[in-house]
């Protein structure tokens, strides 16, 4: 399926001509904060991209209205900050303001209420989890930015707006305005029902039905080039139930796969598009049904050998990931080309795991399974919560000295927070310990939202504040960026791509980072990193002239054993089998699967034939020097420090913004 990109969606290009009997519908991106963490900014400038990913929520949701019947146009106000003149007249001509948030946007949405939409008659529709988590201070608010949401707002749409279409349409056929007053909610019968905390719903199938159907994303209706990374969803909901978590309660409690074959649609049309580089998979728990998962990454190893690998992806799952147990989804994520896993480590202290509900960090080696996935190509990145009843001033510390053991340079910390309809939000409600703040949904905001238990509300606030000068200080982010570099083992999966843009990235880096402020622990990062490339280049050469030596013997000697030992046999089995999937796309992937298991099991029994020794030896020593080529100049471990040392530039930055209040 070809999807054009648009080259003046968003952009203020030629006003769509809205033929007579047509709707026109706005697509609405409010503003992530400059300086919020994942908002990337700082590095967007380097790069030349202007958001770091797409609205996939709303490009979905305009999946399901007919383009027979609709002209949508999208205002990503990440990408461009529109003249409030221009954007109101874009407002008025509209039948209706699609608009979708988080709660990290609400500023951003409430100066679009106050400002564009005010004095228009367009009725707005919101959804996405800001609709969904708030829709209780909106429709009964008590602070000022509440109340012009309240007027401001027409529709809520609550979870998934598949399960409204049919509400919104009854309610657009009717051609409504904008009227001041409480929205109308489109909620489930059911969920409005329940207590506030309750999740008695949550394993719903009614509320919560597959994803078989869902439509491709509309791509057209932005330019791709605007973005740094695009983006796919696999599955939604997740099995656990940690309380502080509001995302099960509007996509599930347990996990909803998509079928292999509509993921695979979705990346062919991300790929029709023109757009190379990161694609975020974004999931609740990537690996929450993990035989649905193994199905998945099998049809996204497929996809990527038959196109050479355009993608490196990266997601979000549960810790339990680098158990024994999920080995073989990790080879799998190494085989498909996962660059980058976010897992929700929350706090290394047990007890404050069990306070949150999160279980299933209590059962695993945390040490170990962040270990575990760097030795298979795949970069941690660490969520990290201070604040749990558990929680002294001195967890603080720990916090910190687990990132650093650990090797996780981006490593998201901030206070909990007690998000409505949570367990904890209701808890702490009726232990009287919540405190009247604006939340922000922003993890460099130091706002406390509850009285903590076993500090006081400064001290909470100290810490976190002391959490984020300890990490994110120039010469500390560059020595954790170094060790994170060297920690993970990377392979022909994931070696990515330096474009000009990164060359023009990293001669601003040098620039910006190191000359102009004379960093010696800059460069030192750098150096660092051009010595390790130099290293792992002739040990993998090395590797490489000792196989082919051993295959000489072979043939020379008419052996019909091979001289290595059982651990040695294994590796190359494994190169050679690393070598097929990437670079063999004639090969099935069934095929390459089924030797190497049968290979592996005659290395078990000592029963390797010749055929299987030249068979291994040939593509081992292929596969090593494909890799050595990886490491020459500018060799993929310099390339990951100019994006660590790029990434930590912002790291700086937005941790320090509340220390600068």
């Amino acid at each position: 399926m070809s999807v054009p990109a648009n080259p003046t969606a968003g952009h203020g290009g030629p006003a769509m001509t809205v033929a007579p009997g047509r709707k026109q519908g706005l697509l609405l991106v409010p503003e992530f904060p400059f300086d919020s963490f994942w908002s990337f900014r700082y590095v967007l400038r380097l790069i030349g991209r202007k958001a770091t990913y797409p609205p996939l929520g709303l490009l979905t949701f305009a999946g399901y209205l007919p383009e027979s019947e609709w002209d949508l146009e999208l205002v990503d106000l990440n990408v461009r900050r529109w003249p409030e003149a221009a954007l109101r007249s874009k407002v008025a001509a509209a039948d209706v303001v699609f608009a979708s948030a988080m709660s990290i946007q609400k500023r951003s949405l409430v100066e679009f209420l106050q400002g564009a939409a005010r004095g228009t008659d367009t009725p707005v529709v919101l959804g996405g989890p800001f609709a969904s988590s708030f829709r209780e201070q909106i429709l009964r608010p008590e602070s000022p930015s509440d109340r012009v949401l309240h007027e401001g707002l027409d529709v809520l749409v609550w979870g998934e707006a598949r399960g409204a279409i049919d509400q919104l349409r009854e309610y657009l056929a009717a051609g409504p305005r904008h009227e001041s007053g409480a929205p109308r909610l489109l909620i489930p019968e059911t969920v409005a029902r329940v207590e506030p905390g309750s999740r008695g719903y949550l394993n719903d199938r009614a509320i919560f039905p597959p994803l078989d159907d869902v439509p491709l994303p509309r791509w057209d209706l932005i330019r791709v080039s605007d973005y740094d990374s695009m983006m796919v969803q696999t599955t939604a909901g997740c099995p656990f139930r940690c309380d502080f978590c509001d995302i099960i309660q509007f996509n599930g409690g347990f996990s909803r796969p998509k079928p292999p074959a509509l993921v695979r649609r979705e990346l062919e049309a991300i790929l029709a598009t023109g757009f190379r580089g990161g694609v975020f998979t974004v999931d609740d728990n990537f690996i929450g049904s993990p035989t649905a998962t193994a199905q998945l990454l099998d049809e996204m190893i497929e996809f990527q050998r038959a196109h050479g690998y355009p993608f490196g992806f990266l997601t979000q799952a549960s810790v339990d990931l680098g158990t024994p147990k999920l080995a073989h989804l990790v080879e799998k994520m190494r085989l498909a080309g996962f660059q980058s896993v976010f897992l929700g480590i929350e706090n290394p202290d047990p007890e404050a795991l069990r306070s949150f509900n999160k279980k299933q960090n209590i059962k695993v080696d945390l040490d170990a399974t962040v270990r575990v996935l760097q030795e298979n190509g795949i970069e941690v990145y660490g969520g990290f919560i201070f604040g749990s009843d558990q929680d002294t001033v001195a967890s603080a510390e720990r916090i910190v000295a687990f990132v650093k053991r650990s090797k996780i340079f981006t490593a998201m910390t901030g206070m909990l927070t007690p998000i409505p309809f949570t367990p904890l939000h209701e808890r702490l409600r009726r232990e009287g310990r919540l405190r009247l703040a604006e939340y922000s949904g922003n993890n460099t905001d130091d706002n406390v939202q509850f009285e903590p238990a076993r500090m006081t509300a400064a001290q909470l606030q100290a810490g976190s504040r002391a959490i984020s000068v300890a990490l994110f200080t120039a010469a500390e982010a560059y020595r954790r960026a170094l060790d994170s570099v060297a920690a993970v083992r990377h392979h022909g999966f994931n070696s990515g791509r330096f474009s000009a843009r990164y060359v023009k990235a990293a001669v601003a880096s040098i620039w910006g980072q190191g000359i102009r402020r004379h960093d010696r622990d800059y460069f030192r990062l750098l150096r660092s990193a051009f010595r390790l490339d130099r290293q792992f280049r002739r040990r993998l050469r090395r590797e490489a002239r000792e196989v082919a030596r051993l295959l000489r013997d072979l043939a020379v000697r008419e052996q019909t054993a091979w001289s290595v030992d059982r651990e040695h046999a294994y590796r190359l089995a494994g190169l050679a089998r690393d070598y097929l999937v990437r670079q063999c796309p004639e090969v099935g992937l069934a095929e390459v699967t089924s030797w190497f298991a049968g290979v592996r099991a005659r290395i078990d029994g000592n029963a390797l034939t010749v055929a299987d020794i030249t068979m291994i030896g040939q593509n081992a020593m292929a596969s090593l020097r494909a890799q050595a080529r990886q490491y020459r100049f500018p060799g993929i471990k310099l390339r990951k420090a100019f994006e660590a040392a790029i990434r930590g530039w912002h790291y700086q930055k937005a941790m320090a913004a509340p220390t600068r209040r």
